[in-house]
């Protein structure tokens, strides 16, 4: 589902909890290196969500949150334009 055109952004190392609110265009791709586990909150849209060494991808709309393990990269894709923070 991602889209290879387009720009990776890769937060590396760890990322206090307000490091990342804020929102992503539909196709647009951020990678997170995180130490400890986060929990992602979508505020608005659908994100796609692939989690190193996790045989699942996720899905996680509007007002919808999953627990996000620490040591670990993970990888949130914008199915549409979405607004998400991870605290």
């Amino acid at each position: 589902m991602m889209n290879k055109s387009k720009l990776i952004n890769h937060l590396s190392g760890s990322l206090p909890a307000s490091s990342f609110p804020g929102c992503i265009d539909e196709d647009e791709v951020l990678a997170f290196n995180l130490d400890q586990g986060r929990r992602l909150l979508v505020d608005n849209g659908l994100l796609w969500v692939t989690v190193q060494n996790d045989t699942n991808d996720y899905l996680v709309r509007d007002r919808e949150e999953m627990a996000v393990p620490g040591g670990r990269k993970i990888v949130v894709e914008a199915v549409e334009p979405s607004c998400f923070e991870l605290v």
